[in-house]
């Protein structure tokens, strides 16, 4: 909801209520005094409750020079969370896109026709981890410009959360899990059971044909895997055995996919014509022998760094187990010629804890990597020789987020800028903010009493919502703010509201 047109009369205790910044190192935050997920509180913007974060190693002058460009996505879940869904943040935690509305799990930055969009997928979610369902694309507006999910798979099976991305401008690669009858009697179950297997296809976003199709059972035993049939999974197609559980494609340049079963603790790699499984890489097959340090388990966010350096997000374990002291983001060399794997670095969380579900790796063009720790709320930067750049938490409780980004996102919305004042006629202020919008730098307000705008103050963007203090809102019969950015150019203008 817009308050473009609202004049808001709030309490007092609510009106002191406003967001911060992200906290450093408070022992209130990480004692639970403020709650398991705290909350950034707006006054005049409250439709917007995003989670208030905690840094536990700050930026200081040390590191601020090493930090990479961009600003910082990811999307907090979890029963704790107030408002769950895409978040994007500065450095200094204040929101610059709430994306609560689609409330999914998992979004990032991928180019569709030539230039950058968001996808994020929205769907039923299902009690395994997976789910089925479709990705949304939007523009640089945050207007929906397509969407797409899987072709004709099995009972119109649709597409997965766990992974998606965007190649040559308009192929879409996609996880799906697809269930489907099969006799599981050597596996505990039963003979009238149901497996979910794990599907990649690759299709044309504009076209919907469909280029490549690739099923696990087809080409990986259930033996292979870890993950032992829990009970009274399996029994039909609503609770299937996720044996495999596919969380990330990557596809080179060759036309072939890196694919990562985290129940296999396994990557594969496809041939992108037969589908044929070319090599695997850890697991009870592995084609490579896993030198020291470079083992993995329960992993996932499989990604081609060059031609023979994979990265990858090891968690190290799940609920029931942990195979590992604690979770790390791996850079893994392989040798074809000697089948050989080693570890070139790691990125060791700062708590040293496992994270049993979720996570990933991103590295970016500078050399530093970003590593969103999945199941536990908090997410950082190391620089290209793994040492911690910072680290921030986003709660304490049942808070999560499947992965975080760092991207070089410029964004402004189609909607214009949000404008109210807040108070009675004794003390009022002004409360301006513009969801989604990355180059806003700071508000002018205007005031008008006819035909002509005045001009009256002019005030630096502190926050996702800014206070405007004027002391004579009597003086003009209607006000509205304007949206600049750093060099004072124009970005968008909010409606006229009045003061009364």
């Amino acid at each position: 909801m817009i308050f473009s047109l609202a004049v808001l009369a709030l309490p007092a205790f609510i009106r002191s209520c406003v967001a911060e910044k992200a906290f450093n190192q408070s022992a209130e935050y990480d004692s639970g005094a403020l709650g398991l997920s705290p909350t950034q509180q707006f006054v005049a913007a409250t439709d917007y409750k995003p989670v208030q974060l905690n840094y536990q190693l700050p930026v200081n002058d040390s590191t601020v020079d090493k930090l990479s460009s961009g600003i910082l996505f990811f999307a907090p879940q979890g029963s704790d969370v107030e408002q769950v869904g895409p978040l994007i943040i500065k450095q200094d935690g204040t929101v610059v896109w709430s994306g609560a509305e689609y409330a999914s799990p998992s979004f990032h930055v991928e180019k569709y026709l030539g230039e950058d969009h968001i996808i994020l997928w929205q769907g039923e979610f299902q009690v395994g981890g997976y789910g089925y369902g479709r990705w949304i694309v939007l523009n640089s507006k945050y207007e929906v410009v397509a969407n797409y999910s899987t072709v004709g798979l099995l009972n119109h099976t649709n597409s997965d959360l766990h992974d998606s991305h965007i190649y040559d401008d308009v192929l879409a690669t996609m996880t799906a899990y697809l269930p489907q009858p099969l006799d599981l009697t050597k596996y505990g179950g039963p003979s009238d059971g149901y497996i979910a297997s794990a599907v990649v296809q690759e299709i044309n976003i504009t076209s919907n044909e469909v280029l490549f199709t690739w099923d696990s059972l087809d080409h990986v035993d259930p033996a292979d895997c870890y993950y032992p049939l829990p009970e009274g999974s399996g029994t039909n197609a609503s609770h299937p055995w996720d044996y495999f559980h596919i969380n990330a494609i990557d596809k080179d340049a060759a036309g072939n996919y890196l694919i990562s079963s985290r129940y296999c603790h396994t990557l594969f790699y496809l041939d992108g014509q037969s589908g044929d499984v070319l090599w695997r890489l850890g697991g009870k097959n592995s084609t490579f022998t896993i030198g020291e340090g470079a083992d993995f388990q329960w992993q996932h966010d499989c990604r081609w760094r060059s031609n023979n350096t994979i990265s990858l997000f090891d968690n190290a374990g799940r609920e029931e187990e942990e195979d590992a002291p604690y979770s790390r983001g791996l850079l893994l060399e392989v040798d074809f010629d000697a089948k050989t794997v080693e570890l070139v670095k790691e990125f060791i969380p700062w708590n040293k804890t496992v994270s049993h579900s979720q996570g990933n790796a991103q590295f970016l063009p500078n050399g530093n990597v970003v590593i969103g720790w999945g199941q536990q709320p908090f997410f950082q930067e190391f620089d290209s020789d793994a040492n911690p750049l910072w680290e921030i938490h986003f709660g304490i409780g049942d808070v999560e987020a499947y992965r975080a980004y760092r991207f070089n996102w410029t964004a402004q919305p189609s909607t214009p800028p949000s404008f109210a004042i807040v108070g009675d006629s004794s003390n009022r202020t002004g409360y301006a903010w513009w969801n989604g919008a990355t180059e806003l730098a700071s508000w002018e307000l205007f005031g008008s009493s006819g035909s002509d705008a005045v001009s009256l103050v002019n005030t630096s963007r502190t926050d996702f919502e800014t206070p405007i203090v004027y002391d004579s809102w009597d003086e003009y019969s209607s006000y509205k703010v304007v949206a600049l950015n750093s060099q004072g150019q124009v970005l968008g203008t909010s409606d006229d509201i009045s003061p009364l």
